[in-house]
């Protein structure tokens, strides 16, 4: 099978980082199918860029390997930013145009995979109908959960997720808001992301410590997330406050860039938190596995979640974690590991990171155990499977090609 995965959350020139989980996905299923990436860059990034480094991006740059299975292109997309965020799929649409013609007539795939229902999705849907090809979109959480607050942007999640001929959601609490919006159940799957077991493994805390070059003798809280008000990083520095005033020796280190980094850095000053709230950027998923490794407890405060990648990892290194009790979450949670608080409460979240750190008690069997990504790429692999074998039921004899679609429309028009 040839898969076109068109999706903005991938690791692209200007962003290594960014959509990891993806890529892994994407690199897995290429191990057993021919795989296309589309990966828009904003412009306004490249624009960022080419002030500060006086250079145009590297568009030969790739995160990936197997190349003869697996091909990358990052097209630019042009939008006006920070308004008309509902029109944004038309914006994609035409900043996408050529790339996608050129692609679907040169590479021909058998199914369009999306992740991110808006603009994304919405994309890929249309360019699916347009070349007579099936379509499965796929959502994190974020998209489904917080963009449909907006009612122009939730109507047009709505049409993606009614239109695609599938739909993947990483959790079963994402699955009943995609039924929600009156999306049909059967076409519905959930499919946890899978996590590199190789690397995410139990390890020697102290040799992890010293790798990292943190202290061996206090206790460590680790959080990895951006840095974005979803998050829910300050109720995090909050609760550290309170667990700093009663005289644990602990320092929480978080990882990962974002808008609140500043503020964060401000409030950390103020409050004199220097010795136990420590920023320390992105890091490599190489380098990721030892912080997981050093910790005594991961903390996850997010205010909205699916289910996190950084709690598989988590789980993968042996580690318990404290997190809100939204989202996903509590579908891989173990109450004999883990703690489940109510978001945005700082106490709650001092309470809980406290009994953790006092217990230290190793989580050596739990109710839930991740899969590794091949695990999770075979099942998603025999959902296109059969979401492209039931659309070429559906097509009554219709060829799946664009002029099939131009017909069709051409002789509607004329009895009109």
């Amino acid at each position: 099978m040839k898969i076109l995965f068109l999706s903005n959350v991938f690791p692209n020139p200007l962003q290594h980082g960014k959509g990891t989980f993806n890529r892994s996905m994407i690199e897995s299923l290429s191990q057993v199918h021919r795989v296309h990436v589309i990966t828009p860059v904003p412009w306004i990034e490249e624009f960022s860029h080419l002030l500060k480094h006086r250079a145009a991006i590297n568009r030969a740059w790739t995160s990936v390997e197997n190349r003869e299975q697996l091909t990358v292109e990052y097209p630019r997309f042009y939008y006006p930013p920070k308004i008309l965020h509902q029109h944004y799929g038309q914006f994609l649409s035409w900043s996408l145009h050529r790339s996608l013609q050129r692609t679907i007539s040169r590479f021909q795939p058998d199914i369009i995979l999306s992740y991110w229902l808006h603009p994304d999705g919405e994309v890929a849907v249309k360019a699916a109908r347009e070349h007579g090809i099936p379509v499965v979109v796929m959502t994190g959480g974020s998209d489904v959960l917080l963009l449909t607050q907006n009612r122009s942007r939730k109507r047009a999640i709505q049409n993606v997720l009614q239109q695609a001929d599938g739909v993947i959601t990483v959790s079963n609490d994402i699955r009943n808001a995609v039924k929600q919006l009156q999306v049909h159940p059967e076409k519905i799957h959930t499919v946890y992301r899978g996590v590199d077991r190789e690397l995410f493994s139990p390890g020697d805390q102290r040799a992890a410590r010293e790798r990292l070059g943190l202290p061996v003798d206090r206790k460590i809280i680790v959080s990895v997330g951006r840095l974005e008000p979803v998050k829910g990083h300050t109720v995090l520095l909050q609760a550290c406050e309170k667990i700093s005033k009663v005289g644990t020796h602990f320092t929480c280190y978080v990882l990962g860039n974002g808008s609140l980094e500043s503020s964060l850095l401000q409030m950390i000053e103020q409050k004199g938190l220097g010795e136990f709230f420590q920023l320390k950027g992105s890091q490599q998923q190489h380098r990721l596995v030892d912080w997981y490794r050093a910790a005594d407890v991961i903390a996850v405060p997010s205010l909205s979640e699916g289910i996190p990648n950084v709690l598989l990892e988590a789980i993968s290194c042996g580690k318990p974690f404290v997190a809100s009790h939204v989202g996903g979450i509590p579908e891989i949670a173990d109450l004999n590991c883990d703690r489940l608080v109510t978001a945005d409460n700082s106490n709650e979240l001092a309470v809980a990171l406290t009994e953790i750190l006092e217990a230290n008690t190793p989580c050596e069997q739990r109710s839930f155990e991740p899969m590794s990504w091949n695990e999770s790429s075979l099942q998603i692999s025999q959902i296109l499977s059969d979401c492209s074998t039931h659309y070429t039921a559906g097509l009554t004899g219709q060829q799946k090609t664009r002029s099939s679609y131009q017909s069709k429309d051409n002789k509607t028009k004329q009895q009109i």
